[in-house]
């Protein structure tokens, strides 16, 4: 049983932990390991009534085991990025990270995003074949620190009434 739910700041030791794992770090545009208390005042800044993310936790059976976020929407709503994707690296392999991604599709569809985009490291190809086989096209590439960076996106249909 797969389940997202709003993150809370009691999740920001767990986040901190899946995003330091240095396989999770080398994944993000940002390699470098942060101090804890500049990753607490990032999850703080989650909960500044101005925020427009909305950053998830995934959980199994009830048990915390990744986050991901919807964020970056476009003024009308239409548009959105998602990302901040890790999963606990003692629970990869089971699944959890796909099914984790598509109910953010489904939350993101039913929240009227009708674009969704993402980026991923070339080379990374576990995800990179996930997000295909979930329907994401590249739409082009970037270099970044010397490494590439794939431009992902996926059309989504409306909900029916």
């Amino acid at each position: 049983m797969i389940r997202l739910r709003e993150v809370t700041l009691a999740d920001a030791p767990a986040l901190y932990r899946w995003r330091m794992d240095p396989e999770t770090r080398r994944q993000f545009h940002d390699t470098r390991e942060v101090p804890y208390e500049a990753h607490l005042a990032f999850v703080r800044r989650y909960f500044d009534p101005a925020n427009t993310d909305h950053w998830l936790i995934v959980e199994a059976a009830g048990e915390p085991v990744g986050a991901i976020a919807l964020y970056d929407r476009s003024p009308d709503g239409e548009e959105a990025e998602w990302g901040r994707f890790v999963i606990a690296p003692e629970h990869r392999g089971k699944g959890w990270g796909r099914r984790s991604l598509e109910l953010l599709i489904d939350h993101a569809r039913e929240t009227g995003v009708r674009r969704l985009r993402c980026e991923v490291l070339a080379g990374n190809t576990a995800a990179e074949e996930l997000y295909r086989r979930l329907g994401f096209t590249e739409t082009g590439s970037y270099q970044d620190g010397g490494r590439t960076f794939r431009r992902l996106s996926l059309t989504l249909t409306k909900v029916e009434d």
